[in-house]
């Protein structure tokens, strides 16, 4: 509305996004536990952006936009829980799996890695809320390290996600070093 972004090729974008559409492969419980993290990526993402605009009225909207996205996240959070009681092991398979290959919807937007950047540059979504604010609260909330009695498959998934969660803390901390860095460097 503001044609702050050129309104024609942010149409063409949508459109060629909703053309391509969005297809993981994944069974119910890959199904569960990506949603849980997308929802709650989203619902996180929107609520920075409203706070970066520096808009009140852009900042209520996206508050509000972000309200609707925690709904979302809570039932696919709790709907994955359910499955952590029911098939332990089985879920911390899918869990494992669908965290270290997550990746947003938009993936397939032209220009994607570029935005990306840019939203990462800006503080509104990068990996250090990644692992933050997205990652360690649903580890945290399913006590995926306290779960006992996991079959050897379950436990090496386990395993691979506690040492993915780790990886993901030191790029983040570097990511976040390199950042300040730059903005040292910029106002010097």
């Amino acid at each position: 509305m503001t044609r702050g972004v050129d309104p024609v090729a942010l149409e063409r974008d949508r459109m060629s996004t909703m053309l391509k559409g969005y297809d993981r492969e994944m069974g119910a419980l890959e199904g569960l536990a990506y949603t849980a993290l997308q929802e709650l990526a989203t619902r996180i993402s929107h609520q920075n952006t409203g706070r970066f605009s520096g808009d009140p009225v852009a900042d209520r909207i996206m508050a509000r936009v972000a309200a609707d996205e925690n709904l979302h996240m809570v039932f696919y959070r709790d709907a994955f829980g359910a499955a952590l009681e029911v098939a332990p092991s089985a879920a911390v398979a899918a869990l494992e799996r669908q965290m270290l290959s997550f990746a947003m919807p938009g993936e397939g937007i032209a220009g994607f890695a570029r935005k990306a950047r840019s939203i990462a540059e800006a503080g509104i979504y990068d990996l250090r809320i990644h692992h933050d604010e997205i990652v360690q609260p649903l580890l945290k909330h399913w006590g995926i390290f306290e779960i006992p009695r996991l079959d050897a498959a379950g436990e090496a998934a386990r395993e691979r996600l506690q040492a993915f969660v780790t990886r993901l803390d030191e790029t983040a901390r570097r990511f976040t070093e390199r950042r300040a860095a730059r903005l040292d460097a910029a106002r010097a």
